[in-house]
């Protein structure tokens, strides 16, 4: 018993840990390009196009497998004034089709026979039917009326505190220290491999404070009605901070066939919506600025709830694409994700 406990202890020192490191480089970030900004290339709109803009959000959040640790690095460049505000708008919208991927690759390393597998692929490809339209729809409302930045302005102006004043009390003394011996540009990438490894870990610690077998058999015995893998998604990825790792976790469920596409399909939804409190931290991190930023990623998240009444819809053409269009094989799916990774790379460059 005494070991079981030791354990728990050290899985909760874990978490809080890679915790600290989480607000830690987001404040990196955000000090190290307040410094270096005006000494580099600034994105802003008469710089770049919104669609490089939303492609270069999308090819970030494809690098750092995560579409909460990509907006968290954009919102303190924003801060930084390294991105113009309206740019940093279409790249988040780029950034929650790029995260996609992760399930989509998790597939891949999945050990089944072609049909289990192609079951297991649906996942994420659910994943990208549920996020593809929603982005789409908000470029446009964004590209024309300026909806998303105007209203986060506005919410902006009311003048409440969107900060947690604590942080720089808590990070700065740390990071004057290692600015002291490191240049700046030292800080700046030493602060993004911080935020990607922090949020990759947090989810390890968690799952096996409570136990990754727990989770599977809670997973498994809620998903029968709808609303219920709704709130289970939405509850995990509350938890784990991850849409993508939340995901995964039922990929091999799927490949064994103990649960359908069908039944996961509410879940994605719930996912999808819990999965925002990352960046609603790194928004409180950052301050005010992040306000347009994080309203437009919340709002996505919203948004996909039409998904919830239409779970029947998403289940159709999701197979359709699997079954009709591509026939998914190994093979095939290996390409598919070579052609999202191009895609990302082309809107941003052409």
């Amino acid at each position: 018993m005494k070991n079981v406990n030791g354990k728990k202890l050290l899985y909760i020192i874990g978490f809080l840990f890679f915790f600290y490191l989480f607000i830690f480089s987001i404040s990196v970030i955000k000090y190290s390009f307040t410094e270096i900004g005006s000494s580099i290339l600034k994105i802003t709109h008469n710089d770049i196009s919104e669609f490089n803009a939303f492609g270069l959000g999308w090819l970030l959040a494809i690098i750092m497998q995560s579409s909460g640790a990509a907006t968290s690095a954009l919102i303190s460049l924003g801060y930084a004034g390294v991105i113009g505000p309206v740019v940093l708008i279409f790249m988040v919208f780029g950034t929650r089709i790029g995260t996609t991927i992760t399930s989509l690759f998790f597939s891949l390393l999945v050990s089944a026979k072609r049909r289990d597998f192609r079951h297991g692929f649906e996942i994420g490809l659910a994943n990208l039917v549920y996020a593809f339209p929603i982005a789409v729809f908000m470029f446009i409302i964004e590209y024309f009326f300026s909806f998303f930045s105007t209203a986060g302005n506005q919410i902006t102006s009311l003048g409440f505190s969107f900060n947690l004043g604590f942080i720089e009390s808590i990070t700065y003394p740390l990071i004057i220290l290692i600015n002291a011996v490191a240049p700046k540009y030292f800080l700046a990438f030493f602060g993004t491999i911080i935020l990607i490894l922090s949020l990759r870990t947090m989810p390890y610690f968690l799952l096996h404070l409570w136990g990754e077998g727990y989770f599977k058999r809670k997973i498994n015995k809620y998903m029968e009605k709808k609303s219920r893998s709704f709130f289970i998604g939405f509850l995990i990825a509350l938890v784990l901070t991850s849409t993508s790792i939340t995901l995964t976790l039922l990929i091999p469920f799927v490949v064994s066939r103990m649960l359908n596409l069908k039944k996961i399909i509410p879940y994605i939804i719930g996912t999808n919506l819990g999965g925002v409190i990352d960046v609603i931290f790194g928004g409180l991190v950052v301050g005010q600025t992040s306000i347009p930023a994080v309203f437009a990623y919340v709002s996505f998240s919203v948004i996909g709830l039409f998904w919830l009444f239409n779970t029947d819809l998403m289940f159709k053409i999701t197979k359709f694409i699997s079954k009709r269009t591509f026939h998914i094989s190994r093979t095939r799916a290996i390409l598919l994700v070579l052609i999202f990774v191009l895609v990302a790379v082309g809107m941003s460059f052409v």
